[in-house]
């Protein structure tokens, strides 16, 4: 049975934007990757190695964007994902920070 992380009240905690290239077969000839948003322990300053809740420092994963195409321009796939992640991720620190509304 899989153990569930909680943030504990006490301790601050960050949220990061992660990124991987996605894994995809063969036929598919492009590049793809992966985003993610995570929540990281306060103080910790090393590279996260994997999206996963295993990772070491990572309280949870928010929310992960898979297998989306790397294209040259901004309207693909991983450059909306990224502006979504990155509005994703100054609404969570604004409604930690107690602020609202503030972009």
């Amino acid at each position: 049975m899989k153990k569930i992380k909680f943030a504990s009240s006490t301790s601050q905690t960050t949220f990061r934007i992660q990124t991987a290239a996605a894994c995809m077969p063969g036929s598919c000839w492009g590049r793809y990757g992966k985003i993610a948003v995570i929540e990281v322990e306060a103080g910790y300053e090393q590279s996260i190695r994997m999206i996963s809740d295993r990772a070491r420092g990572v309280v949870r994963v928010v929310r992960i964007w898979d297998r989306l195409h790397k294209g040259t321009t901004q309207r693909c796939a991983y450059a909306r994902a990224m502006v979504e992640a990155k509005s994703l991720v100054s609404e969570m620190s604004n409604n930690r920070n107690g602020t609202k509304g503030t972009t």
